[in-house]
């Protein structure tokens, strides 16, 4: 009985050097979970030429990377799972416009030329800059007020184009604006915007006093 327990022992010793001495060298990287970043490009960035030990294997800093998990498969080959952060809007600031995920990381600069091309995205402007660092939003609240928007349903969100944060302005389809007090709107606020935007004129201009959308005369 003694010996049996010391053979169970001197396994559990020997399974957990082997553990803690377990670095093979990696020869090939599989990665998965990409989206929006190159596969090519992360391979390039993580594995040299000739290979490298798992230990020392490093992700690029990348602001798409939000978190990630390696597993070792065999024979040298690693799985590289990656959880990446999806683009949500755009975001315009005195000097540039950035593509920012959801959790206010600017995941990208843009040119004004790539605006066209983001059409998908709706912008948002006019936050002041001590709001923002370098690279993401650092205002809880506004991040908070930025969520509710992009959570309004599909067919709503899709109306919009542009969000102006500091004056609580949202513009529409049509050039159309109105301004609120708070842009948690519900289900019946949602009806008759829609119901605003398909009958009035280009450009027109409305606030919320209460229940009721205001219109004001054009400028």
């Amino acid at each position: 009985m003694l010996s049996l327990i010391g053979i169970f022992t001197s396994l559990l010793m020997i399974k957990a050097f082997l553990s803690l001495n377990f670095d093979p060298v990696v020869y090939k990287l599989r990665v998965q979970g990409a989206r929006y970043l190159n596969k090519e490009y992360v391979k390039r960035e993580v594995m040299p030429i000739g290979g490298i030990h798992l230990s020392k294997l490093v992700l690029p800093s990348d602001p798409f990377i939000k978190s990630y998990k390696v597993e070792y498969a065999d024979n040298g080959v690693v799985n590289l799972i990656l959880k990446e952060r999806q683009p949500a809007f755009v975001l315009s600031t005195s000097k540039n416009y950035f593509l920012v995920s959801r959790d206010g990381i600017f995941l990208m600069k843009l040119s004004k030329a790539d605006i066209y091309r983001a059409t998908a995205y709706k912008i948002f402007f006019d936050l002041d800059p001590i709001n923002l660092s370098d690279d993401e939003i650092i205002n809880p609240k506004i991040i908070s007020e930025i969520e509710t928007i992009l959570s309004y349903p599909d067919w709503f969100e899709k109306l919009i184009l542009e969000v102006d944060i500091r004056k609580k302005t949202l513009y529409f389809v049509k050039g159309i604006s109105i301004k609120f007090n708070d842009l948690n709107l519900n289900r019946s606020y949602e009806m008759v915007i829609d119901n605003l935007i398909k009958n009035s004129s280009i450009g027109s201009r409305y606030f919320v006093v209460g229940q009721n959308f205001v219109h004001l005369p054009n400028p």
